[in-house]
This record gives structure tokens, sequence and C-alpha cells, in this order.
């Protein structure tokens, strides 16, 4: 009697599975407390499962939650400080240098406070998992107040205090105290910040250490022209800004390699991580990524405001390589919005540009892929956790199946969102 009164089925005008299967018009989706137990018509859902009681959203398009990639929480103060117009350009290592003086600057109650707000408004924006790369020794217990899904990647690097090792220490402490014992929910893991930021030696331990306690991994890479001419010359904005700043006296020898080809040769990518970046590509780097069962995080506002470059997604797919959505910056004033990434990705920033559904799989599944939270959550099929969003059907008469998800992308607000779930639970 218990499964029964548990069961309800959610009917909606369209769903949007987001796997193998296509849009399905007047469908529906029958949940046994946290888990999906089928997703089809509602005729056929509802004849199957005659006892789940019935939740009807007629005007309402049933989908599967977001999953923001990647972002710096503990970085909202900092990009505050900016115009959100994403037009404002900014040299990449100029920007890091002073994201590091703000991290070193800021009480952590100021940063704590500043995620928490950054947090609602990512439930209210319709994110139901997420990828965390943070400086900030708090945010896996923050987190972990509220129902997200996710990784926390501890953020490793030398900053002007070259601590390096230390930062290291921390995380495997981290990892100590936090280690899921629960998977599927929240976990945590190393996020080294970019290659040209640690030494080889320790970039090929944080690699083994991850391989061997089967922790996520997630560093930028290949993001901007700097970093390739410092890999291949050992010159450019990253030796002559960057190292002074943090107090390196010595340059390294210039590798003359791309830093894809620099992470692979020391052993980084023995283990699957997600790459953030991956614009500055040589042509055989792509199967190197491939080999590795990399993914890759595209941040579009990113791309625009540091021009980075054309991101390479025919290659990438080409390769079978998963691409994620995620958010390097502010979207917007109201924070971390992946439906603002969709719109910008949709009009300008990749070879090609993605189509519609293949844009709105990277924001779901795509990203579930990246963070290694497939199994649980990215799309809308049986067996997996009941992660959903009930979004009020887009404006237009007579939409066909793509032209609905184009409609869907262009028209989504944080108003137009009705409902968040997340393990079958209501959260927003």
């Amino acid at each position: 009697m218990l499964f029964w009164q548990t069961m309800k089925c959610v009917t909606a005008a369209w769903i949007l599975p987001l796997n193998h299967q296509g849009p399905i018009p007047n469908g529906a989706m029958v949940i046994d407390g946290d888990t999906i137990l089928a997703v089809g018509t509602a005729e056929a859902v509802q004849k199957q499962f005659p006892q789940a009681q019935n939740e009807d959203h007629p005007e309402s398009v049933l989908m599967p939650g977001l999953v923001n990639a990647h972002c710096h929480l503990d970085r909202i103060g900092f990009y505050e400080k900016f115009s959100v117009a994403t037009d404002t350009q900014f040299s990449p290592v100029v920007w890091l240098l002073e994201s590091l003086h703000y991290l070193s600057t800021t009480s952590s109650g100021i940063v704590a406070k500043q995620m928490e707000t950054a947090l609602t408004e990512m439930l209210q924006t319709g994110i139901t998992c997420l990828g965390v790369m943070s400086h900030y020794e708090g945010t896996y217990p923050l987190v972990k107040t509220t129902p997200l899904r996710g990784v926390i990647f501890h953020e490793i690097l030398s900053g002007p205090d070259k601590r390096a090792q230390q930062r290291f220490e921390i995380a495997l402490a981290l990892v100590d105290q936090y280690r899921e014992a629960k998977p599927g929910h929240l976990q945590i893991g190393f996020g080294p910040y970019a290659p040209y930021l640690l030494s080889k030696n320790l970039l090929n331990i944080i690699s083994r250490h991850a391989k061997d306690l089967n922790l996520p991994l997630q560093i930028h890479a290949a993001e901007h022209f700097a970093e390739m001419e410092f890999f291949f010359e050992s010159k450019g904005p990253i030796a002559e800004k960057l190292f002074p700043a943090i107090g390196w006296e010595e340059l390294p020898p210039a590798h003359r390699k791309t830093p894809i080809q620099h992470l692979d040769e020391i052993g980084f990518m023995a283990t699957p991580l997600s790459i953030v970046g991956a614009y500055q590509m040589a042509e055989k780097d792509f199967p190197r990524l491939a080999r590795g069962l990399s993914k890759v995080v595209y941040c579009p506002s990113a791309n625009r405001r540091f021009n980075l470059g054309r991101f390479p997604l025919k290659k990438l797919q080409k390769q079978g390589v998963p691409v994620a959505l995620g958010t390097e910056l502010l979207s917007n004033t109201h924070g971390f919005d992946l439906w603002d990434e969709m719109r910008l990705a949709l009009k300008e920033g990749s070879n090609p540009l993605p189509t519609p559904s293949e844009l709105l799989k990277m924001a779901t599944l795509g990203g579930a892929y990246a963070l290694g939270f497939e199994k649980e959550t990215g799309s809308l099929e049986k067996g997996k956790k009941a992660d959903y969003l009930l979004v009020k059907s887009p404006h237009g008469e007579n939409l066909s199946a793509e032209d609905l998800v184009r409609e869907l992308i262009l028209q989504t607000t944080a108003s137009s969102i009705e409902q968040v779930t997340i393990d079958g639970k209501k959260v927003a």
C-alpha cells in the first residue's frame, strides 16, 4: 500500500527525455519515491501504471534538471565588481591575478554569505546538479545543506603565497573528512587550477591520488592563447606578468608542446577528468582527450569576455568527447544562469554552432557525464533519480519538436520555471 501511495504520474504538454528519445507530446513520467519508473506518452504510461496518482501540467514542459558542470562560487563578490555585459573584454591573466587577490583579502564569512545567495538563485534557475571549483575550505559543508547534487573540486594552485603543496595537503584532509559514503549526491574531488600554476610532479601526484581514491578531477586547460604561448616558448603574459606576481623567479624551459600534450605526457590524463577550456588545441590533442575518457566544459560567457577563440565543437563530437556547459563567471545580475549561457551559445562562439537539442543535452546529460553523475541524473529514463523541471511551455503555434527546444531556450527565465524537483522532492 505504501508503494502505491508514493507513486505518482506527472503529465505535461511535452516531455524532453534528452537521451536517445526525442520530445514526447502529451507525455507522462511515473515516479516512485526518488526514482523514475517509466517515461512515455500519457496514454501508454497511465495504462501501465493505473495505480499511480496523477499530477497534471497541461501547459508545461517536463525536462531534466540542468547541470552546471563548472563554476567558482567563492568568487561571487569579485565577479560583482565588474559589469556582467559580456562584450567587455579582459585579459585572462590579469583577471586571475585580481581574483587571487580577492580570495586572499576577503573574509570567509562574507564568502559564505554570498555563496548561500548564489546557491538559492541557482536552484531557482533550474540547476539541480553542479560542479564547483572552490578555494574556500567551507564549500562542501555549505553546499551539503542544500538539496543540490554535484562535486566540490577543492582548488589547488600556486598563488602569491606559493602554497601549492599546502593546498594539496588541505585537499587531502578535506577528502578524508567529507568523502561521501552515499554515492550519487555530493562528492568531493581535486581541482588543480591550471597546468601552468603547478609543477609537473605535483600534477602527477594529484592525478594518481584521484585514480587510487576514485575521486573526480577537474582542471582549466587550453583556455587561452597565452597558455599555448607559455607551453611552447616559455614567454608571454604568463611568463612576464603571472610568474613575477606569484613570486616565481625562474621560468621553466620551453616545453614545445601544447597544454594537453603536456598533461598527457606527465600522466595526468591517466584518470578520467573534466577539462574547462579546450579552445587552444592542436589536431593531435583531440584523440588524446578521447583516449583519456576526458570531458570538456564549455563556458560561452567566459569565451566572449576573454576572447578565447572558437570552441571546437565539431572536432570534439567527432572524437566522441562529451561536452558540458558551465558558468566561468556571472551570466547576468542574478548570478550563474545556464539559460543565458545557452542563449549566447546559440548565436556565437563555437564551430559549428550547436543545434538547440545538442545545446540542451550539453546543459543536462553532458554535464552529468562531466561530473560522473550520468547514472543518476541528466536525462529522464527508467532507473534514474527524479531530478526534473516543470517549465512554462514556450509561446508559438504548432511548434515542431526542434522549434520547441529552440523556443524553450530563447524564452525561459527563472520566472518561467514552475517547479524544481530533486530526488522526487520539490525544492523550488
